[in-house]
């Protein structure tokens, strides 16, 4: 027979064991993200002296294309490394916050035991079973702000993990590896050239090899033939193309610019008709099968981070209450009053700009 003691025992028992403990089985993840981080490390700086002694003797516009896609490649292995390890050290954390709850729900389930226990028979009547369901009530009470304070540490640990890892790969990894072919194939051919000199040859001009608008669109956004397989050629409306990285972000793109000239309207979401800058955005990814959240400052948790340096059609740019799109040539589209292009910019009003992101 199931005494009431158990019966009245059985919620804070099952809180208890939806908690857990804590501990994960097999192989610990934070162990294994620490050792990725040191491996990351590892290769960026391989990466880094390999590309020096390549570059030593190798002097042209493509080595410096080269020495800049390769950079780009390992400050993103770089931060992919602090990822690791901020990913490790929430695992740990969040690990700690189970323990110590599963700690405070065993502490409520044996108060409430000791409490029955002092009952004694008199537990097994119905006056004592009348005593104990306000006593159990209590504990269960108890029991469940432990699990609401740590349903909410998990989930600020949670909000925190989302924000990492927002990384995009400068080029695909088949690009890289035809990339780094290319690389120690020319040094082979430069092999008895002058090594290089400190700075950049300059042309004609006098002007630096290296691109004079490092700071703006990544060339795949601005030039006028494919830079990479895949890319999708969009005709802006000052008849400039720009590529898309993909057919997705073409779609989206697209349909942003069908939307010009439509009136700004305050929570608007009806296209054609009026909308506000983060329903512009939403509608024209949900266009390409891609659904982002309604508000503006929330809409950079659909995508990864991307640097200016690196901007496709397609990006957006985000700050605390508004949202615009990257179209190309140093373009883009947002909801002003009425929709329109404008050229990309970090301000807007007193507003935090968030930075540039590209949906997943």
């Amino acid at each position: 027979m199931t005494s009431p003691i158990d019966v009245l025992a059985m919620p804070i028992r099952t809180l208890l064991a939806s908690v857990g403990t804590g501990e994960m089985p097999g192989t610990d993840p934070a162990t294994a993200l620490r050792d990725c981080c040191c491996r990351l490390e590892r290769s960026s700086q391989d990466l880094e002296g390999a590309t020096q002694k390549a570059l030593s003797q190798w002097q042209s516009r493509a080595a410096d294309t080269a020495e800049q896609t390769i950079g780009a490649h390992r400050r993103h292995g770089r931060q992919l490394a602090d990822d690791s390890a901020d990913a490790a050290d929430l695992l740990d954390e969040g690990r700690a916050e189970v323990a110590a709850a599963a700690r405070e729900l065993r502490t409520v389930l044996d108060s409430f035991v000791t409490a029955a226990d002092a009952l004694g028979p008199s537990v097994y009547t119905p006056n004592g079973v009348a005593a104990l369901i306000p006593v159990a009530a209590e504990h269960l009470q108890r029991a469940l702000a432990v699990v609401r304070r740590t349903h909410d540490r998990l989930g600020a640990l949670a909000r925190r993990a989302q924000r990492l890892g927002r990384q995009a790969a400068p080029a695909s990894l088949p690009d890289l590896a035809t990339l780094m072919k290319q690389v120690s194939t020319s040094a082979g051919r430069s092999s008895s050239r002058p090594g290089r000199q400190t700075g950049r040859p300059a042309t004609s001009s006098g002007a630096s090899t290296r691109s004079a608008s490092a700071g703006d669109l990544h060339p795949a956004a601005t030039t006028g033939r494919p830079p990479t397989p895949g890319a999708v050629p969009i005709t802006l409306p000052d008849g400039s193309v720009a590529w898309a990285p993909n057919q997705r972000a073409a779609t989206a793109v697209r349909a942003a610019l069908s939307q010009r000239g439509v009136p700004y309207a305050w929570g608007g979401t009806t296209p054609g008709r009026g909308l506000d800058c983060s329903a512009l955005t939403q509608y024209a990814y949900r266009q390409a099968g891609v659904e982002l959240p309604r508000l503006a400052q929330d809409q950079d948790t659909a995508g990864f981070r991307v640097d200016r340096s690196e901007l496709l059609p397609g990006d957006l740019a985000v700050w605390s209450g508004h949202v615009a799109m990257i179209v190309g040539n140093n373009q883009m589209i947002e909801a002003g009053d009425p929709v329109q292009l404008s050229a990309i910019r970090t301000t807007n009003l007193d507003q935090t700009f968030e930075g540039f992101y590209r949906p997943r």
